[in-house]
């Protein structure tokens, strides 16, 4: 296999991961609202509020909001205030992008990744409990699913860097795998 085929298969493999994560999230979006409205038909009809309620609606809300951020990278859909690239080539904005990915957002975000490592594993192994509420539930599974969805935010960041870079040698062609593709 040549390293162009292998390079195609990895960033194949991260827009799959992206696209696996997001159906994740999508399916959590499910158990939120379903919670949500247990919640409300608890306390509205039945005068007995949960005491997990707060607790569990940001913990998952965090958690689908981060694990489609990769997804979100990957179909271009985050916001953008594009009104100067948008008037340079197309050649010009890979490279104003691969710079921002490279120079930019790649350090931050394994700055980020690894801060979010630290507090899951710490939450994992001293028992941290959120002290918000009083059903007080264990943070290491949001603080993992948050470390997982910054992870694979940047993983896809890298990929969008390299079909950037790409992008800089071949503007008028997609790069390697089509970045629209969702993983699919």
């Amino acid at each position: 296999m040549n390293a162009l085929a292998r390079l195609n298969v990895f960033l194949t493999l991260i827009d799959r991961l992206s696209g696996l994560l997001a159906r994740i999230a999508m399916g959590l979006v499910i158990v939120l609202v379903g919670a949500m409205l247990y919640e409300v038909v608890s306390r509205r009809i039945f005068d007995s509020p949960t005491i997990w309620a707060f607790d569990f609606s940001y913990m998952v809300n965090g958690t689908i909001f981060l694990g489609a951020a990769g997804y979100a990278l990957l179909q271009n859909e985050h916001i953008r205030i594009d009104f100067f690239s948008a008037r340079l080539s197309l050649r010009a904005q890979h490279a104003v992008n691969a710079i921002f990915y490279i120079f930019l957002f790649l350090p931050v975000m394994f700055i980020i990744c690894q801060a979010a490592f630290g507090d899951a594993y710490e939450a994992l192994v001293t028992g941290q409990v959120e002290r918000v509420s009083p059903w007080a539930p264990v943070v290491w599974p949001y603080y993992t699913a948050v470390c997982v969805g910054l992870c694979v935010l940047f993983a896809q960041s890298v990929v969008q860097a390299i079909r950037h870079l790409i992008g800089i040698a071949h503007p008028t062609t997609l790069a390697l795998v089509a970045m629209d593709q969702g993983g699919e």
